[in-house]
This record gives C-alpha cells, structure tokens and sequence, in this order.
C-alpha cells in the first residue's frame, strides 16, 4: 500500500469515526441548512458544553463542520456560528431524515 492509499484509508477511518457518534451526526444536521450558535445546539440537543465542545472540535477537525466568528460589540462577545460542510447527496439525505425524525 502506497502513503497516499495509506492517508486516503485513515482519514476515511476518521470520518467514520466521526459519524459514528449520534450526538455528532445530530449536530451535522442541525447546521445542514441554516447556521447555528453553540448555545442553539447545546438547547436542541440537552447536552452540556464541555461536551458540545468536544463534539465540535472533532467535528471541525475532520472538516465536516464548519464555523464563522462574529463579535458582538453590544454585549462584548464573541459568537461561532456553525455550518454543516463537504456533504454529499447520499450523506444529505441521511442527514434531512434525522432531522425529520427529531422534529415533535
């Protein structure tokens, strides 16, 4: 096996790993559509932040995910708003059923 087939397996090792986390695959499609804050997340999801950190790090890390800084100068702090990225149509559709089946 070439280094590159070698890269090409590991990094499709780490995307697996990634997904294979139902609080991970939640995230990703929360912010499929629309961007969302991490306090967004942490109130659809009833997790604590430590925790949603953790779950957007790996997230972001593996470039599934996505975020932009925006200042609030009013309230003098910082706010990331994430979006889902590098999503195919067969991971899209997997990822609207979740949504569809998390909505009441």
């Amino acid at each position: 096996m070439t280094q590159q087939e070698k890269d090409i397996a590991q990094r499709s090792a780490d995307i697996f790993k990634a997904l294979s986390s139902p609080i991970r695959l939640k995230i990703l499609s929360l912010c499929l559509n629309d961007e969302k804050t991490s306090k967004q997340l942490r109130d659809a999801l009833g997790i604590s932040k430590p925790l949603l950190i953790s779950h957007l790090r790996k997230l972001t890390n593996i470039g599934l995910l996505e975020y932009r800084v925006e200042f609030d100068e009013k309230r003098m702090i910082v706010r990331k708003y994430y979006k889902t990225k590098n999503i195919d149509l067969c991971m899209m559709e997997i990822l609207e059923k979740i949504i569809s089946e998390m909505e009441p």
